[in-house]
């Protein structure tokens, strides 16, 4: 391993290990297991040189896309202002370690700041102030993730506004220009031919996500 690698690594291990996250493989992420959402945090490296930048937010587990399905993603949050930036590692173990203790540092604040998801309504406000903020051009799956969640919390005739709204801009992005978007039609297609039906009522809607989110706990702890 090389010695910035390694650095990050029992760093990042001291910090985060004792707050119950864990690595996923000897990779840079580490997850926070939240039931329903993963907090994802990410040392990430650069193309250019060796250091480390800090990536933190919220993946949801329901499901989106068979191939979004099998990783896990950013739905909200993701670059991190630290006041540190990009610790690069010249050479100077002392330095690059207490670089890399500021991120982590940081790190752990943002885990802290998106345990707060655990109780919805306060995840709720977070999402609608998301999709507030983006231009209507911008919307897209801010609004199947509020659709979502409300129906999680029970929120029912919400969650059909928001799941409503996510299905026309869906349906009126399959070209952009000439441009044929296949992947936009299979989505809409999927969701009106399985996910519709399960939209009767409160209770159906509820155990739709629930199965969702299921599936995919049980997909990512089937992996080593």
């Amino acid at each position: 391993m090389l010695p910035h690698n390694k650095i990050i690594k029992t760093t990042v291990k001291k910090f985060l290990e004792p707050e119950n996250l864990f690595q996923i493989g000897s990779s840079r992420c580490w997850l926070d297991d939240q039931g329903y959402y993963m907090i994802l945090i990410e040392f990430a490296s650069s193309g250019y040189s060796k250091g480390a930048s800090l990536n933190a937010g919220v993946s949801f587990l329901w499901e989106s896309t068979e191939r979004l399905n099998e990783s896990l993603s950013y739905n909200y949050g993701c670059q991190v202002r630290t006041g540190v930036g990009y610790v690069e590692y010249k050479n100077d173990d002392e330095a690059f370690q207490n670089g890399i203790e500021k991120l982590a540092k940081k790190a752990l604040e943002k885990v802290d700041e998106y345990r707060k998801f655990s109780d919805m309504d306060y995840a709720k406000s977070c999402l609608q102030e998301q999709v507030d903020k983006l231009p209507e051009y911008r919307r897209f799956w801010e609004l199947y993730n509020l659709a979502m969640l409300c129906f999680l919390k029970g929120d029912f005739e919400e969650g059909k506004e928001y799941f409503n709204r996510f299905l026309k801009i869906l349906k009126d992005s399959f070209y952009v220009g000439d441009l044929y978007i296949e992947w936009h039609e299979e989505l809409y297609n999927h969701c009106i031919e399985q996910l519709c039906p399960e939209l009767e009522s409160e209770e159906t809607a509820y155990k739709m996500v629930c199965d969702m989110i299921a599936r995919r706990r049980n997909f990512f702890s089937s992996k080593p």
